[in-house]
């Protein structure tokens, strides 16, 4: 080896120690950074002359010619990158279900002394009253305030649940916005990838960028990914492209814009060039807001909660006024009807006392006098009646807490596997501080070794071209 082949050695060497330092500071700067994923330089041992076919030069051994940069490694794992995608949807999916099943027990407050258990034992207590005390203006007067109070957390519970039926369709027209804007950037940043593969450098940031977007789509809607040749990345939502290439695609929710109106119209995703067609999500935090925003029948939450008011409303009015209607008020004119619904409204949201005076309770039995008070007793024992108004609430209820308790356990479950899935990704991909401090001191004293032997090789050529000859030097 010439001495401008170990010069051009030891220069390698430096470039080479160089590029590692300059990697490891790129590494420590993002280690806060959400998304970074650490680099390493690759390097090889560059082959000797004979080897890289210039024929033999001399008959000695002859050694390579330094190291060779391959490039810049982005130490990703596709396995658990995909892993922490397929978590996440699960997670968003299973938390929003949760939580809107929560809301939802907030809204029915059971049990609780002023839930409508509370103020349905109320109402049937004073029908009891009412039954002691037949004709008694004043026990009639408590029947009446008592069915006002059932009906007031009644129609007021629906009304909560519409109310959040809205809110959970406004957040999911805000996550189809989310979902279009990150599939704008993420197209938008293909160009970029493609470009920098194509050309000397690294696309390790932009990768990491791109990887943290599919994340995002992932927990928004459950968005699957498959790459191409050329370094894109397509995603497919509801097994349609969402984004092919450097493309992106929008969407918009559709269906009804009332609980009542989806119940015909479900509300669901749709691309804004398909109008009409259902777009069918696999999970993330979208797809877990239509499951609950859908009608009865397939099982939504709100629907279903808005279902049991409606059940409770429906049993109080054909039980009641049924045994209402076979008695006597205290003047002898037929009992007409205790509760009403009003004309084009669900039960639940337009249910009302139809009594508006003492005078109209009937308590009393046909010819049995107006001192008689079975018919009170009789509608005072649909409070304890199996299939009574109360039976119906009960069920609704307890059905309510097993299902939400279920939406609970699963929630926990899937937060539990995304963070362990996320930290699978993180203690391999990670930045550690340790780590780098470790390969900062090597590559610094890879450059102090090649640099010196850069030095030793100048002090040889000065000593050769400038002393050589000189007696006594």
């Amino acid at each position: 080896m010439s001495s401008f082949s170990i010069l051009n050695t030891a220069f390698r060497g430096m470039s080479a120690a160089q590029a590692g330092i300059d990697v490891t500071g790129q590494n420590v700067a993002n280690v806060n950074t959400p998304g970074y994923t650490r680099q390493r330089v690759q390097q090889s041992a560059t082959a000797p002359l004979t080897e890289m076919g210039l024929g033999r030069l001399s008959q000695s051994a002859r050694s390579g010619q330094g190291v060779t940069i391959d490039g810049v490694a982005r130490l990703g794992n596709l396995f658990l990158e995909s892993r922490v995608r397929q978590t996440a949807s699960a997670d968003g999916y299973a938390s929003v279900r949760a939580a809107a099943f929560t809301a939802v027990e907030d809204i029915h407050g059971e049990p609780s002394d002023t839930g409508l258990s509370a103020a349905l034992q109320s109402f049937w207590g004073a029908w009891q009253d009412a039954a002691n005390s037949p004709g008694k203006d004043a026990q009639a007067w408590v029947v009446v305030e008592e069915a006002g109070a059932v009906v007031d957390r009644i129609v007021d519970g629906r009304a909560r649940v519409e109310a959040a039926w809205g809110q959970a369709r406004t957040s999911a027209g805000s996550l189809v916005a989310a979902i279009t804007t990150v599939a704008d950037t993420r197209a938008g940043g293909h160009p970029r990838v493609r470009a920098a593969a194509r050309q000397p450098g690294s696309a390790n940031e932009l990768v990491d960028q791109r990887n943290q977007l599919a994340a995002d789509l992932a927990r928004l809607a459950g968005a699957q990914t498959s790459t191409n040749p050329d370094g894109t990345v397509n995603v497919l939502l509801g097994g349609s492209l969402l984004v092919a290439g450097d493309r992106g695609g929008g969407g918009r929710l559709g269906g009804g814009a009332a609980l009542d109106g989806a119940a015909d119209d479900a509300v669901r995703l749709e691309w804004s060039h398909r109008p009409g067609a259902a777009v069918g999500l696999e999970g993330g935090e979208l797809a877990g807001h239509l499951s609950a925003l859908a009608p009865v029948s397939s099982g939504g939450i709100y629907a279903q909660a808005a279902a049991g008011y409606d059940a409770l409303a429906s049993a109080l009015v054909t039980q009641v006024n049924a045994l209402h209607t076979t008695g006597l008020t205290p003047s002898g004119t037929p009992g007409g009807a205790f509760f009403a619904i009003e004309p084009g409204r669900s039960a639940g949201a337009g249910l009302r006392v139809a009594v508006t005076a003492p005078g109209q309770v009937a308590t009393a039995a046909v010819g049995a006098g107006s001192l008689d008070g079975s018919v009170a007793d009789r509608i005072a024992a649909l409070g304890t009646a199996g299939g009574g108004p109360d039976a119906v609430w009960s069920t609704h209820v307890t059905q309510l807490a097993v299902k939400s308790s279920s939406a609970g356990y699963d929630a926990k479950l899937a937060t539990t596997a995304s963070t362990a899935a996320f930290s699978d990704l993180l203690s391999h991909s990670a930045v550690s501080l340790d780590e780098e401090t470790v390969n900062l001191m090597q590559y610094q004293h890879a450059y102090q070794g090649a640099a010196r032997v850069l030095t030793a090789v100048d002090e040889m050529l000065d000593h050769l071209i400038n002393r050589t000859g000189r007696v006594g030097l």
